[in-house]
């Protein structure tokens, strides 16, 4: 029996599975379905910073695996002749707070680990910084490693198919497995009310000199992540905004904030301004469902909720997609070593 799975969703998340299944599973069918591809995706506009961000109330060991896979997964990329082609930069960060919280859980894998002394802290003139770390991190920028990602998929034949989904019923007599990774449409293609955007809004600006990142995890804060072409100034996270219209309060707060952290950023160059709407989720679903449409039974594998971690936790994601893939191919009789 030839098994026929779809993938839907040409994100960094859903290409990273079609192009992971592929890898895997070479002789398995696999269409993706998206009507919006790079440079059209909210991964396009993310700065690519790797550290879990906005992941609601998901499972801190589940976080830890999916972000650790990402970041071996990003390693191979850096090292590799092509790495820095595909967007991929190996970045010093400053990450800060105005409170103390537990260390971060990828202290024992990021380079560098090391939290600031009170004394250190108080050189930065920042009194409501109670907290802070420093580290060297991967930045991913989605905008040049997802057409690589859609390249190699086709050409291991993948097919791909420029459609919007409204439901699974639309495909579902056509495929006997389906992968969402639909991102913040999950909200309609599988009505999952829990699911709502994170507005984000940026400015990218050209500033070659900023070589560092910066973090501010205050309540009001701002944060700085260079890009090979350009730095992201940030930013926001409002729930359950859809508006992705500039308001020019948010361009007053990043701006100020950005620039009282870097003075120098204030003779940078305006490339533009962005408002993306991340893929909120109370937790990061990555799971296996069975379902019955119209009589024929039908297995879904979901992989959305990203929130603002989609560049940090796509590929160990797409590891354990993989996974259930195979169980279900073994349980259900299906020859997989084959395909």
């Amino acid at each position: 029996m030839v098994v026929k799975v779809a993938v839907i969703g040409a994100g960094v998340t859903g290409l990273s599975v079609a192009t992971v299944l592929k890898e895997k599973f070479p002789n398995l069918p696999i269409t993706l379905f998206a009507d919006k591809f790079s440079p059209g995706t909210t991964s396009d506009g993310a700065a690519g910073l790797w550290m879990p961000f906005l992941l609601g109330d998901t499972p801190e060991k589940d976080v830890y695996v999916y972000s650790k896979d990402t970041w071996i997964f990003l390693k191979k990329l850096w090292d590799s002749p092509v790495g820095g082609k595909l967007g991929v930069s190996l970045v010093p960060c400053l990450q800060t707070s105005d409170t103390v919280n537990p260390v971060p859980m990828y202290s024992d894998f990021v380079y560098g680990f090391q939290v600031l002394t009170k004394e250190q802290l108080a050189l930065y003139n920042k009194p409501e910084w109670r907290q802070g770390y420093r580290f060297v991190t991967f930045i991913c920028e989605g905008s040049k490693l997802m057409p690589h990602l859609l390249e190699e998929f086709r050409s291991k034949n993948g097919i791909v198919i420029v459609k919007r989904l409204e439901s699974l019923e639309e495909i579902a007599s056509d495929f006997d497995v389906i992968i969402n990774c639909s991102g913040i449409g999950a909200k309609e293609l599988v009505n999952d009310i829990s699911v709502h955007p994170i507005r984000g809004h940026i400015f990218r600006v050209k500033a070659p000199w900023q070589k560092s990142i910066l973090i501010d995890d205050s309540d009001k804060g701002n944060y700085i992540i260079p890009n090979q072409d350009s730095v992201v100034l940030g930013g926001t996270h409002d729930k359950d905004q859809w508006d992705i219209v500039p308001r020019k309060e948010d361009a007053k707060f990043i701006l100020d904030g950005c620039t009282s952290l870097f003075p120098s950023l204030e003779k940078a160059e305006i490339l533009y301004e962005w408002v993306g709407l991340r893929p909120g989720r109370n937790q990061l679903r990555v799971e296996l469902e069975k379902k019955t449409i119209n009589g024929k039974p039908l297995t879904v594998i979901h992989n959305y909720g990203h929130g603002g971690s989609g560049l940090t936790t796509f590929y160990g994601c797409a590891l354990k997609v993989a996974n259930l893939l195979q169980g279900t191919l073994t349980s259900e009789n299906y020859l997989a070593s084959k395909l």
